[in-house]
């Protein structure tokens, strides 16, 4: 249901050159803060809250998804491969900009001898009494101006009685001493130390306040540009969350990066395999085999992995030989070990290719009638073999 444009005219009014300000701090971007602003209130024109603070965070929330696509463009752009889907951007700071704005505003509202005493009082520190005397007013009336300052800043809920007088909340909240603080009360009631609460975090909210900054309203023409895009029925559809994207797009540039590497270690591997095929019938002699095996897959009951054996190369002793389907994993590395007879698990180093050679460490004796097995370990520096064996045999 479509609101009436006269009252998304008057919000446009209020908090149009907040929304304005705030995307054009944001964004540095005239045409980008024109476009926040079309978006936020096409949205709040659907159904959409019209109150100026729930358009003000509205519009940090897109704001802040407008900041994150473009970091993420230029990190692409970059061919960063470790892009996170976490944020990139602050949008808390985004969001505390946006308060400072609605604040400020709020505070302007206030009567002149109103804003200046809490600007003197709480932004400038002066002390009370001085202030009072400069105002020539009691420093009584001075607290009193003070309490009713910060109520009129704050939006929070009035509690009725039983809970403590909002009065006497907001001057707890300043430091003015009473006769009657409700200290009792306020200790055990909830809903008193929230209010409390708030009323503390407006007063530290009003003490940082910076110096006023221009609040820039858009220009004269973007309200009609608005109205026709309200009655053409856009901004009805959701935006794309930031988070959803940034997490396609790094699911979209892991499998790419996967893709890219799978084929890289195939190829490598068959060209690896070709060569040593030719190696093998161009230049090498025939070798006496000790001892052989077929390496099978626990892991699929048994399947075929390849094959081990132990050749004798005279001066160089015996040289382990493994063929079968292996290659290099992005993210692990497969392990060969020999378990000697009667001896302890050694490792004989990394498989990298379908064929690898490697000689028997001294001191073993003899591999002939050992054990073999592979290995998928993961890239943690922890020596010693994982859990999951990827082919396994004897070398009878």
């Amino acid at each position: 249901m479509w609101m009436t444009t006269s009252g998304v005219e008057e919000a446009y009014r209020e908090a149009g050159p907040l929304v304005h300000t705030l995307a054009l701090r944001a964004l540095g971007s005239v045409d980008e803060a024109e476009d926040v602003v079309r978006r936020v209130f096409a949205a709040a024109a659907a159904g959409g809250s019209l109150d100026a603070r729930d358009l003000l965070h509205d519009a940090a929330e897109r704001i802040t998804g407008d900041l994150e696509r473009r970091v993420r463009a230029k990190l692409e752009a970059l061919d960063d491969p470790d892009i996170p889907v976490d944020g990139v951007t602050d949008q808390k700071a985004v969001v505390a900009e946006a308060d400072r704005i609605l604040l400020r505003t709020s505070m302007d509202r206030l009567p002149t001898a109103s804003r200046e005493a809490l600007e003197q009082a709480l932004v400038h520190g002066s002390p009370r009494y001085e202030l009072a005397m400069t105002l020539g007013i009691s420093e009584p009336e001075l607290e009193e101006r003070l309490r009713d300052a910060l109520l009129d800043l704050w939006s929070g809920a009035r509690l009725s009685e039983p809970h403590a007088p909002p009065e006497a909340l907001a001057s707890r909240a300043i430091g003015i001493r009473a006769a009657d603080g409700h200290r009792a009360h306020i200790s055990d009631c909830p809903e008193c130390r929230d209010a409390w609460r708030s009323l503390n975090d407006l007063v530290g909210q009003v003490t940082r306040l910076p110096a006023a900054g221009p609040v820039l309203p858009p220009r004269a023409t973007l309200w009609d540009e608005l109205v026709k895009v309200i009655e053409a029925g856009e901004g009805t559809e959701p935006e794309a969350d930031w988070r959803e994207e940034a997490r396609a797009s790094a699911e979209r540039a892991h499998r790419k990066r996967t893709l890219i590497m799978t084929a890289a270690v195939v190829m490598a591997s068959l060209f690896v395999g070709l060569t040593v095929v030719l190696a093998q019938i161009l230049v090498e002699p025939d070798r006496p085999v000790i001892a052989s095996g077929v390496l099978t897959d626990p892991r699929e009951g048994g399947g075929d992995a390849g094959s081990a054996a132990v050749e004798g190369r005279g001066d160089q002793g015996e040289v382990v030989v493994v063929n079968g389907p292996y290659a290099e994993y992005p993210d692990s590395f497969l392990e060969l070990w020999l378990i000697p007879v009667g001896g302890d698990r050694v490792s004989l180093g990394q498989l990298t290719s379908s064929r690898y050679e490697v000689a028997v460490p001294p001191g073993i004796g003899t591999a002939a009638g050992g054990l073999i097995e592979i290995t998928r370990e993961p890239w943690d520096g922890i020596a010693g073999p994982s859990t999951v064996v990827v082919a396994r045999g004897s070398l009878g």
